[in-house]
């Protein structure tokens, strides 16, 4: 096993995991042409969606934390290659709501379709026992980094 003092490498086993994992993900990314932050913006309004909720620029910025002009580049290449709509608030003109359309709504489910499969590697990979006490550790670690 590992001497006293000695540095596990931890931190570069969960780089390592984290890596493999993105880069297959990054794959779907790729075959659709969607970037991994146009993901996460698909995802947060087919989420919010779900939900009742209706979505505006003002949410995605705060969602993925880039500024205005960022993100309104980015919905604008997302709604010319027709991942998503803006619809005009019906009580003010200059509000608009983003919705996706059936090609946002198929690439999200593709990616929740990735993340449990991912999921089910991981739970094949441990007994239920090793999952709850992964679990607990990952969120130990997660607490007292974001401290």
């Amino acid at each position: 096993m590992y001497k006293e003092g000695e540095n596990k490498r931890l931190f570069g086993k969960l780089c390592y995991l984290h890596r493999q994992m993105c880069r297959e993900n990054n794959q779907l990314f790729t075959e659709y042409g969607v970037t991994p932050v146009q993901m996460h913006a698909l995802i947060f309004i087919h989420k919010s969606v779900k939900a009742g909720q209706r979505v505006c620029q003002k949410d995605v910025e705060k969602q993925i934390n880039l500024r205005p002009s960022s993100v309104s580049t980015l919905i604008s290449n997302l709604e010319k290659d027709g991942f998503l709509v803006r619809t005009v608030s019906d009580g003010d003109a200059r509000s608009k709501y983003l919705e996706l359309t059936e090609k946002g709504k198929y690439v999200c489910i593709k990616d929740k379709l990735f993340m449990d499969s991912c999921d089910s590697a991981i739970q094949n990979a441990l007994t239920e026992e090793e999952q709850e006490v992964f679990e607990k550790l990952l969120q130990k670690i997660i607490d007292k980094i974001t401290v």
